[in-house]
């Protein structure tokens, strides 16, 4: 594609994404709490506006290429993350250091987490944005780590520029003038980098949505859900340990599947 396909792209997704931020902070401005709600609300409008729009709902990963493996690989992911957050709150347990919450909190957030940010950010980002800019950004990459698998220069773009790095202004809001640029939020941009072109290669090797947006819910729902239970200290350690595993044990494969 020319540069002014390209820039057109570039454009487009940067100006969705700045509607976004734009109604996330001004929700903050006017709904202290529970602002995250409409502005996830208002992220899975844009990001099935963007699909509706080119007229490509399958092509943009809303509608499943090969549900067979997403369910698997699913299936996979849940049963490491799962086994791993029973181990930790088993050893909370035996320490006594596990914290009471409600039945209906631990719904609510998987509700959040499952839908609201990982449905929500799968489709805005690997869905719409990632799609469009494959567009016109289609150079290969002919391995992704240690596995061999071609992906496209879209998906880099999109892992880094329009997800991770971002994550910054989740720190700040120019309408209150807040500005809460800690070393904890750059090393959260720097992982939201990596697991942004992480979810990229796997929504290029799945063709949809959905394991990205499985992945994403059991990663932040183990990091903040059972946070509330363990602590967010011990979530982060137990999330770590999960990613270690779903790299070691089924990352290669998922990306080798020929199913």
């Amino acid at each position: 594609m020319g540069v002014r396909e390209s820039l057109k792209a570039i454009l487009e997704a940067s100006i969705v994404e700045m509607l976004f931020f734009l109604a996330a902070w001004y929700l903050q401005l006017i709904k202290s709490s529970n602002y995250g709600w409409i502005s996830k609300t208002f992220m899975i409008i844009l990001g099935i506006a963007g699909v509706i729009i080119h007229k490509r709902p399958r092509e943009y990963g809303l509608i499943p290429k090969n549900l067979k493996f997403d369910l698997k690989w699913s299936a996979y992911t849940l049963i490491i993350f799962t086994l791993t957050s029973i181990s930790t709150i088993t050893t909370s347990i035996f320490l006594n250091h596990l914290r009471p919450i409600k039945l209906n909190v631990i719904i609510t957030d998987l509700l959040w987490f499952f839908i609201f940010v990982g449905f929500a950010e799968e489709l805005f980002f690997r869905g719409y944005i990632q799609s469009r800019l494959n567009e016109v950004f289609n150079r290969r990459f002919e391995s992704f780590l240690w596995v061999r698998f071609e992906w496209m220069e879209g998906t880099l773009i999109t892992g880094v520029i329009f997800f991770g790095l971002p994550h910054i202004l989740t720190a700040t809001n120019p309408f209150t003038g807040r500005v809460a640029l800690t070393p904890l939020i750059f090393v959260i941009t720097a992982s939201a980098c990596f697991m942004g072109v992480v979810l990229g290669v796997i929504r290029e090797k799945s063709g949809d949505i959905l394991l990205p947006t499985v992945i994403h819910g059991a990663i932040d729902f183990m990091t903040f859900g059972v946070g509330r239970l363990i602590g967010l200290a011990l979530s982060n350690i137990t999330t770590g340990i999960a990613l270690f595993l779903f790299f070691l044990l089924i990352f290669e494969g998922m990306l080798r599947d020929e199913a």
